[in-house]
């Protein structure tokens, strides 16, 4: 073979095993693009049971506003747990992480009469503290992550409970409380609303017409429509219950965090790194991406959301109970992330998935109190649920 043969070799294996690896990637975004529908679709047969057997209640906007207020909570403790997932590790401390938040911030502002947003500030700089301290012993001394979180949900919870004295912290200062539990007017919450949807639509267009030019796609207006139905859909859904009472400021929150973690994961190369290290550490590393900076930077990202996640959780009960805030959120948080389809063993997951994860427990657990079913059989549907969404998700692995 000629050396310009042997050139046309070497440079076509790059481009083959190129193509390969992005039919790859495409082929799993399309497998989580149909667990979602399909997680959407249950979510709407769950609703629609809970409407018969609630007498009409479920779907009324007021329950619908307040089962995204009580989803709020879980929802924001499950985008840190997918980017955690995706590479391969876990957070048991969630639930002390945000009772040691809110400790701090009851202590600052109720105690010692620091103004809100300094505590506020002073709150998430904790959060941060704990974030990088448990990632600094998972990637510099390679302690496991799930034994420096389980230490850190004993630990935590035990130094909240320490500098409390073991009792409730309250009340919050009264702004606190009142964004918490506020709302956003109907008006400007359908003025909201309508901007959102035009700007998700448009940017949709532009990256298809983009990627049309590149010739990365074909039949760009059928893909539009898959993906503005859907879009419209929620949009419709969201303005019929604003225009009751609005939409809970706590519910915006989450929402401006979702879409930061979204393009976080999507859109730049930390993301492309987390999914990376998820699908197999070892290649990543020698395809010379820096495992543990990208893991510690990952852990300082949770310790943001333990910040974010204990003040809302405080300011909503306008109060810090150090010994039962934030039980069993880690659980509930990792639930919520598996069956939205992050896959245990890493590399696989999105934020939008988790959310519908978050929504549908919140589901269960509303209608089923809306019922008058006791808790400990609100437990029992839940994990059952869980256990039916990670055999789903073995399953399909296996099929792949």
């Amino acid at each position: 073979m000629t050396e310009g043969a042997l050139a046309d070799s070497d440079r076509g294996e790059p481009r083959e095993a190129s193509w390969s690896v992005g039919k790859l990637l495409r082929a799993a975004r399309r497998r989580l693009a149909l667990r979602n529908y399909t997680l959407l679709l249950v979510l709407g047969v769950v609703w629609i049971v809970f409407q018969f057997l609630t007498e009409n209640i479920f779907l009324t906007p007021r329950n619908l506003s307040l089962l995204a207020l009580q989803s709020s909570i879980v929802s924001l403790a499950a985008i840190s747990a997918v980017m955690l997932i995706v590479t391969r590790n876990f957070d048991l401390s969630v639930g002390s992480a945000v009772a040691l938040v809110g400790t701090v911030l009851a202590i600052l502002t109720v105690r010692m009469h620091v103004h809100p947003l300094l505590g506020c500030l002073a709150a998430i700089g904790v959060g941060l503290l704990m974030g990088a301290w448990q990632g600094l012993w998972v990637t510099r001394l390679g302690v496991s992550s799930f034994i420096v979180t389980l230490a850190g949900l004993l630990y935590f919870r035990g130094f909240s409970m320490i500098i409390a004295d073991g009792t409730t912290i309250a009340p919050l200062p009264s702004g606190l409380t009142e964004f918490a539990t506020g709302f956003l007017g109907p008006a400007a919450s359908i003025r909201l609303i309508l901007l959102v949807t035009v700007l998700v639509l448009s940017f949709r267009a532009v990256e298809l017409r983009r990627s049309a030019r590149l010739g990365l796609v074909s039949e760009t207006p059928a893909r539009f429509l898959r993906g503005a139905i859907p879009a419209l859909v929620v949009a419709g859904a969201a303005i019929w219950v604003a225009s009751f009472g609005g939409i809970p400021n706590l519910v915006l929150v989450l929402a401006f965090f979702a879409t930061l973690a979204h393009l976080v994961m999507s859109r730049i190369r930390y993301g492309a790194q987390l999914y990376a290290i998820g699908g197999n550490p070892e290649a990543a590393r020698l395809a010379g991406i820096d495992v543990r900076k990208v893991i510690f930077i990952n852990f300082v990202i949770a310790g943001l959301a333990y910040g974010v996640t204990g003040i809302a959780l405080t300011a909503r009960v306008s109060g810090s109970v150090p010994g039962s805030a934030g039980l069993f959120l880690e659980l509930d948080a990792i639930a919520a992330a598996i069956i939205g389809g992050t896959a245990l063993a890493g590399g696989r997951g999105t934020i939008f998935g988790a959310l519908l994860g978050a929504l549908l427990m919140g589901s269960l657990n509303n209608g089923l109190s809306l019922m008058n079913v006791e808790t400990f059989y609100q437990d029992t549907v839940r994990g059952v649920v869980l256990l039916l969404a990670v055999a789903i998700d073995q399953f399909g692995r296996r099929r792949g």
